[in-house]
């Protein structure tokens, strides 16, 4: 990964409907289709996906950014993508939870 910093992240968690594990991981994968579409734009760094151990449907992503403009600025970019991609994926998840803003400090 980048020696980018990396001061801003954003975590969410999903609970994957099984029949579309695939599809979930093709999406939202440090590869996926997510990550493709965040390349895009300046100050994106990484996304990790995180597979709960107990829980097998349980899933975060941590999103990697610069810093919080540069977050804020990839909505305004991508925001007709970022909503196509979205409405694609909700059927991929029972449930989805924003778990909020980190910043390293």
């Amino acid at each position: 990964w980048s020696l980018k910093s990396s001061g801003f992240q954003t975590i969410w968690e999903y609970r994957v409907r099984e029949e579309y594990l695939s599809d979930f991981l093709t999406a939202y994968s440090p590869d996926g289709e997510w990550v493709r579409l965040f390349k895009q734009c300046d100050g994106y760094i990484r996304t990790e996906l995180k597979k709960d151990h107990d829980q097998p449907d349980r899933f975060i992503t941590i999103d990697y950014w610069e810093s919080y403009t540069s977050f804020s600025a990839m909505k305004n970019q991508i925001e007709s993508d970022y909503d196509r991609l979205d409405r694609k994926c909700e059927q991929f998840t029972i449930s989805e939870n924003h778990i909020g803003y980190f910043t390293d400090r």
